[in-house]
């Protein structure tokens, strides 16, 4: 099993970033390893929605794509295989976010940042943000009817009639500083899934080349008791 390390560390909190080494077909089975390892882990059946919800114990919670404890002593988790995984630290408490387009257009970002603030009492500048493995930019076609969804500034032409680019990791970063994070608090570990292929599952990598079944890793993060 192996693990990324991003640039920069968590203030409050310990973070990991798993790659397709040790993921199983079955999702559960890669959580059951990463549990030996890490210890106790919650995590969502994720839908792409905005629902949100609070961790309190180590299990799978139904239709989710952003799950928030206070705990110290439990790791959350977030799926993706080329959706944006985002991952909050605060004093207080600690988020993980999956942010595909969908759940970006419904601003589940924004929206977990203020479950933090109103139920949490976190202060926006005290939540660090790291943006973890995702498909970017120049791997990530989309039909041209995604610019009603989000800003032009996202977008870049495509070679292909009718489609551009978008990118789903600066959206994620934009509407976490409309949500009042400061920028120096938001860090990226800029790795792509569909260009890194022995390191991460691809959604679309696979789809491309004719295979339907793909899998996913982790992005998890833990508050460090202090």
């Amino acid at each position: 099993m192996k693990f990324i390390e991003a640039d920069v560390l968590f203030p409050h909190a310990e973070h990991a970033f798993g790659t397709k080494e040790g993921s199983h077909d079955n999702v559960e089975d890669t959580i059951r390893d990463y549990t030996e390892i890490l210890g106790p882990i919650a995590h969502m059946r994720q839908v792409h929605g905005d629902r949100i919800v609070y961790a309190g114990e180590p299990r799978v919670y139904p239709e989710a794509d952003a799950i928030v404890t206070d705990r110290p002593d439990l790791w959350l988790a977030v799926k993706t295989a080329d959706c944006v995984p985002v991952l909050l630290s605060c004093p207080q408490a600690v988020a993980a976010v999956h942010c595909g387009w969908r759940g970006l257009q419904q601003d589940i970002l924004a929206k977990t940042i203020e479950v933090l603030q109103n139920d949490l009492g976190v202060s926006s500048t005290d939540i660090h943000m790291m943006i973890g493995p995702c498909i970017r930019q120049h791997n990530y076609e989309v039909e041209n009817e995604f610019k009603t969804h989000f800003p032009e500034k996202f977008f870049r032409p495509s070679e292909k009639e009718g489609f551009s680019r978008l990118d789903l990791a600066g959206v994620a970063k934009w509407q976490a500083t409309e949500a009042g994070l400061i920028d120096l608090n938001i860090h990226d570990t800029r790795h792509c899934t569909f260009d890194k292929v022995d390191m991460f599952n691809s959604h679309r990598r696979n789809k491309e080349e004719g295979n339907q079944d793909y899998n996913v890793q982790l992005s998890l993060i833990k508050r460090r008791d202090s």
